[in-house]
């Protein structure tokens, strides 16, 4: 409207320009100019132009508006997705060359591993020819055996004399084998009589680590220490050695026994029992023939 109120005024003034130049009386040497004229007509044009844009905003609808803003955003949306989508793809094509180039390094090197394969191959073949063609040449040698003289051929006779001298060669090793094998004869260990005491007859008690061995038993009695005291075996040779004043008690002591020695003397101590004791060095079997006899 300002637009046109602009234009009316610059009309009016034209208006008012070409009235006085009506007024005006014509001078008699003045040229006719066209320039207003030419001025009227581009401004009655601007005036149109303006009219026409201002009745065609006018007719717009708001919905058509609304919808032509819609389309921008969503214009400007789908270029963004667009540039994304580019982005994406660009990215994509660099990964594809990468793996592109990566298989043909590994073709490259496959390739290299297949020469180097064949050249293997080519060298076995080549060495399996080789040893073919020696074992045709040894196939062809020919093995001559010279013949013995008929006198220093060696006889039945002789082949089973020396059958036998080594039958027994055989028979003494294996002899001497057999010996080896056997186990290990037990050691003993022999109790010696002696001392101040050879005029009482003697009762061996064998102690050990954890039991007593009665050798007036036959075949000699174990009986552990927990059960010494109450031993029907034991508390008869105590009761048979009190009251015989020519008997005695002989405690037989290995390496390990002190603890029951100490036990089954406190027994006989206590019960007036006549005892003694000696060493049995070592682990073997004991020996008790020498009082026996």
């Amino acid at each position: 409207m300002h637009e046109l109120q602009r234009w009316g005024l610059i009309t009016a003034e034209r208006d008012g320009h070409i009235e006085d130049m009506a007024r005006r009386p014509p001078a008699e040497d003045e040229d006719v100019s066209l320039f207003p004229f030419l001025s009227i007509i581009c401004a009655i044009i601007g005036v149109l132009t303006l009219m026409i844009a201002a009745v065609t905003l006018g007719q717009m609808n708001q919905d058509d508006v609304k919808e032509a803003v819609e389309n921008a955003i969503a214009m400007e949306q789908i270029e963004k997705e667009l540039a994304a989508t580019e982005d994406a793809v660009e990215e994509m094509t660099i990964q594809l060359e990468k793996e592109k180039a990566k298989l043909l390094d590994n073709a490259g090197s496959r390739q290299n591993e297949l020469v180097k394969s064949r050249a293997e191959l080519d060298a076995l073949i080549k060495q399996l020819a080789d040893t073919k063609k020696k074992t045709e040449e040894q196939k062809k040698v020919k093995i001559v055996i010279p013949e013995i003289p008929k006198g220093q051929r060696e006889t039945v006779a002789d082949m089973q004399s020396q059958l036998s001298t080594i039958k027994e060669r055989l028979a003494i090793l294996q002899k001497n084998l057999d010996e080896k094998k056997k186990p290990p004869e037990e050691s003993q260990v022999s109790v010696l009589p002696g001392g101040t005491g050879l005029s009482f007859k003697p009762n061996f008690v064998e102690c050990t680590a954890s039991s007593i061995v009665l050798h007036t038993e036959d075949p000699p009695l174990t009986v552990r220490n927990a059960e010494i005291a109450a031993n029907a075996k034991f508390v008869a040779l105590l009761e048979k050695v009190a009251n015989d004043k020519n008997q005695t008690i002989i405690f037989l002591l290995r390496s390990d026994s002190l603890g029951t020695y100490r036990l089954v003397k406190k027994l006989c101590d206590d019960n007036n029992v006549r005892n003694g004791k000696l060493p049995a060095v070592g682990n073997g079997r004991l020996d008790l023939r020498h009082f026996r006899n």
